[in-house]
């Protein structure tokens, strides 16, 4: 019986351990040294690995992208981590979406945008219909 015990005690220490670690952390490769980084609840965001890459701080929803663009929804974590290169300006608050376009070529960014201006954008700069945000 006591052995029970101890087998037990160290099968719950063994899931709290592993309940406790972040298993959730990951990246996706956008290509021209775009990433879309994930660390948990409220830390997706996208960065470039390049020193004049543009970025799309947390939160990212949602995003698509091709050879040419980079499009992404965002809720805003405010306050915004310092570790960002922009202080981004949210007109809207915290509490709205805001939309991105990244232009690679010339690591263009244009946001935080409200859904009006996203879709302006992306005429003006021929992003493809086919980039969606579901």
């Amino acid at each position: 019986m006591k052995r029970i015990k101890i087998y037990i005690s160290a099968l719950f220490f063994i899931a709290l351990t592993f309940h406790s670690c972040n298993f959730s952390d990951s990246t996706e490769n956008l290509g021209d040294d775009y990433f879309y980084r994930n660390e948990g609840e409220t830390v997706k965001d996208i960065l470039c690995k390049k020193a004049n890459g543009g970025e799309i701080p947390a939160t990212v929803t949602n995003f698509d992208f091709n050879d040419e663009f980079i499009i992404a929804k965002q809720k805003p974590k405010l306050p915004q981590d310092p570790l960002y290169d922009n202080n981004y300006k949210y007109n809207r608050g915290d509490k709205e979406y805001y939309y991105w376009i990244i232009i690679k070529e010339g690591n263009l960014v244009l946001g935080p945008l409200i859904l009006v201006e996203f879709n302006s954008q992306k005429i003006k700069y021929k992003v493809p219909n086919d980039l969606t945000l579901k």
